[in-house]
């Protein structure tokens, strides 16, 4: 019983750092997102990436416990590098560094 309620109290001291989580960078929350976004398209022949005009992370907001960062894509052959055949999708970097997808639109 007592170690449980040692347990409790570490994560309760733990829980306002995870929630700001100031060891994650904007700077890094974007490039861990198109990593992961590039290496979940790796031996696809004709999938997507951010090799685009304008692609990759195009903002990272701070939100609790990680970041909400944004990617503009593009998929398949395209007729040309034009924005109206990009994509968009938002990814969530916790505290831990792991990758979401949030959405796809």
């Amino acid at each position: 019983m007592r170690k449980i309620g040692l347990g409790l109290l570490i994560l309760l001291a733990c829980a306002p750092a995870l929630y700001w989580a100031p060891w994650l960078s904007a700077n890094a929350a974007q490039q861990r997102a198109e990593a992961s976004f590039t290496s979940g398209w790796t031996g696809v022949v004709d999938g997507c990436g951010i090799n685009c005009q304008g692609c990759g992370s195009v903002g990272a907001e701070h939100v609790p416990f990680g970041w909400r960062v944004e990617l503009e894509y593009a998929c398949g052959l395209l007729p040309a590098d034009l924005p109206e055949h990009h994509r968009r999708t938002v990814l969530f970097v916790s505290a831990f560094g792991t990758v979401h997808r949030v959405n796809q639109q």
